[in-house]
């Protein structure tokens, strides 16, 4: 059994998300990018040039930029 596997079987088990994407997956609101940079430990400019630059999911609403949990949780797991 990998060493990933056990910690994730055992955080479930626990009743805690297994991983980071299942921890954002969770949460029940649009992100700013500030708040997905906290998340991601990279800084906020990180994360708008991964938006601006189509490598990143995002929602536009006018000028203001937001990250829908599941889109992000799904990308992070494809990486």
């Amino acid at each position: 059994m990998s060493a990933r596997f056990s910690q994730s079987v055992s955080a479930a088990v626990k009743g805690q998300p297994a991983t980071l994407a299942d921890q954002i997956e969770l949460i029940g609101r649009a992100l700013t990018a500030k708040e997905l940079a906290r998340m991601l430990s990279v800084s906020t400019i990180t994360i708008f040039k991964q938006a601006k630059a189509g490598r990143m999911p995002c929602l536009r609403i006018g000028t203001c930029v937001r990250f829908d949990p599941r889109a992000v949780a799904n990308w992070l797991r494809a990486q």
